[in-house]
């Protein structure tokens, strides 16, 4: 893959919502926001294209935009809203249950060159008691194999500071943040099996996870397609292992 320096994304704006809670596992949040969007590359100069090192070592400067407007600066308003179910509970310590998270964000035409799109996201995990272990005070924690699914899309207008980043570590562990491309659409699928044990009479868990995200074939529709100009692979797959620490994990991932 090519060298990209970074680019630095800077928000600032206001965001008022109001949260109704339907009953105590579902909840409902809906707003407005209003952000300024502006992109800085390494020396804090704002930046308008992204680049790369050419095998020359020069600089290229004719990558995909950085923002919708092309001048670096952007702002826009948009509704969003989210609504939550949470069926978890704790099983002696462990996670058990479902849980489904929608997001949708509308933009309203208001801003730099009047952004109109619509972006939504569902998100649904599933933590399975394996060995049916009963709730009480002392017992040990039960096996869990945890089943996780994330769909993300938008249509209209996508600037490519909101474009759906594939890889890293709240998607394809053992890849960096954005390394297999970023899309209009993305498909995350990942288990994770986790078992207890006892180390020096502490409960901590050990646990084998494998994952895979896809473009779907859609970042060719992200202007400028930053997935084809870096010469990302728009999929990949990881699988690997780990321990968690207290609130620590420590793992090692392995990419396929």
């Amino acid at each position: 893959m090519d060298e990209a320096p970074p680019v630095w994304v800077d928000r600032v704006g206001f965001k008022a919502t109001i949260t109704e809670s339907f009953t105590r596992q579902s909840k409902f949040t809906y707003g407005f926001v209003v952000e300024e969007i502006k992109t800085h590359d390494e020396d804090n100069n704002i930046c308008t294209h992204g680049s790369r090192v050419l095998p020359s070592r020069a600089l290229s400067m004719d990558g995909p935009p950085t923002t919708f407007s092309g001048t670096g600066v952007d702002r826009m308003a948009f509704l969003q809203a989210n609504i939550t179910r949470d069926n978890t509970e704790f099983v002696n310590g462990a996670t058990i249950g479902d849980r489904y998270i929608f997001q949708l964000d509308q933009g309203l035409g208001i801003g730099s060159k009047n952004p109109f799109f619509n972006r939504h996201q569902l998100s649904v995990t599933k933590f399975i008691n394996l060995n049916k272990k009963d709730k009480g005070a002392g017992k040990p924690p039960p096996a869990v194999l945890a089943i996780h699914g994330r769909y993300a899309g938008c249509v209209g207008d996508l600037p490519s500071y909101d474009a759906f980043a594939i890889g890293g570590p709240h998607s394809v562990r053992g890849y960096g943040m954005g390394e297999l491309g970023a899309s209009r659409n993305i498909l995350e699928v990942a288990t994770e099996l986790r078992i207890p044990i006892t180390v020096k009479n502490r409960q901590t868990q050990v646990y084998a996870f494998a994952e895979h995200g896809t473009d779907l074939g859609s970042s060719k529709d992200v202007k400028g397609n930053p997935t084809e100009f870096f010469r990302r692979a728009g999929h990949g797959s990881s699988y690997g292992l780990g321990v968690k620490l207290g609130t620590v994990r420590a793992e090692y991932a392995t990419e396929f």
